[in-house]
């Protein structure tokens, strides 16, 4: 009894998308998108597009993007910071301790006591020095 309960509007719902495309029962929503909008409301542009002129506001329509000097110069700039990382002498640094924290939950200790809720903190791991040169064993 309980599985024609079930089956009852599967089957209506399988009869009643025979008689239109898969597509309009997966998405029964129209996709014709036409942009209606004025001059003064905007302009009608793919995603790609809006992202670069939001991007790049000072390039005028048609390309693609920044002009080769400007990009040159950004890539320029990029080597050179990349340059002067890699010429500093390496910084040390603390790598902070690893902590456990443990929950207890409220218990009773041996002379009838009365333990409530707290937590405990373990230290698993010291401290340690990492980007150094020392031989650490």
């Amino acid at each position: 009894m309980k599985h024609s309960k079930l089956l009852i509007p599967a089957v209506l719902a399988l009869l009643m998308s025979a008689c239109a495309p898969a597509k309009d029962v997966i998405n029964p929503y129209n996709e014709n998108f036409k942009c209606r909008a004025t001059d003064d409301e905007g302009k009608c542009i793919d995603t790609p597009t809006a992202y670069r002129e939001a991007r790049y506001p000072q390039v005028a329509e048609g390309e693609s993007g920044p002009a080769e000097d400007e990009q040159q110069a950004i890539q320029d700039n990029r080597y050179q910071i990349l340059a002067a990382l890699l010429q500093e002498p390496k910084k040390p640094l603390l790598q902070p301790p690893k902590v456990l924290r443990v929950l207890l939950l409220p218990y009773r200790g041996e002379s009838d006591e009365l333990f409530m809720t707290r937590y405990v903190y373990l230290k698993i791991e010291d401290a340690k020095w990492i980007l150094t040169d020392l031989d650490e064993k």
